[in-house]
């Protein structure tokens, strides 16, 4: 099937079509999040969770646009969605929920241990938590399992930071994708 350049990157997420005042902007999430354009599903207490949970594992996440990529992931079609939820078997039908869930049970374990959230939190106690949700599943939490959620971040938050040519270049790893764009993105 041939698809032009505009439709492969609307595809492909790491592009994100987003309608603003009727018109359709094609922003990559790090121009997103630099637009500070609205979430469409995603509070802004989760953005900022999810932000500082995905940057401790992933450096480069934040500004990536993580917290942009998930929400607009999340309100795509189960065809075009790219979270790692999909290649794992979960029902489109459950993607919102576990991050909801997931994230919620994250904020209420910094708050149980530091008494702060996450965006406050030093780098110690962010290290910390990371390893206790990565490494066993915590007596307080109430989410999707623990590991399993920080399996997902990862894989997500690596998504968005490496997925692209430039990512790649950063990592030293040469670009072979199976449609190259025609520029970078």
């Amino acid at each position: 099937m041939d698809q032009d350049r505009r439709q492969f990157l609307r595809n492909s997420g790491i592009v994100l079509s987003i309608a603003v005042a009727g018109e359709v902007l094609l922003l990559s999430p790090a121009q997103a999040r630099a637009a500070g354009l609205p979430f469409q599903l995603l509070s802004a207490q989760e953005a900022s969770t999810l932000e500082a949970i995905a940057e401790a594992v992933v450096p480069g996440a934040r500004k990536a646009g993580i917290s942009q990529y998930i929400d607009k992931q999340l309100a795509a079609s189960d065809d075009d969605a790219l979270l790692m939820l999909k290649y794992l078997g979960v029902a489109q039908s459950d993607y919102l929920s576990f991050y909801q869930g997931g994230l919620a049970s994250a904020a209420a374990l910094a708050q149980s241990r530091f008494a702060k959230g996450w965006p406050e939190l030093e780098s110690s106690e962010v290290d910390a938590l990371v390893a206790e949700i990565a490494g066993k599943q915590p007596g307080e939490w109430e989410g999707p399992p623990a590991a399993f959620f920080f399996f997902v971040i990862r894989s997500d938050a690596s998504d968005v930071v490496y997925g692209t040519e430039e990512g790649f270049a950063a990592i030293g790893m040469p670009y072979m994708a199976h449609i190259a764009p025609p520029e970078p993105w």
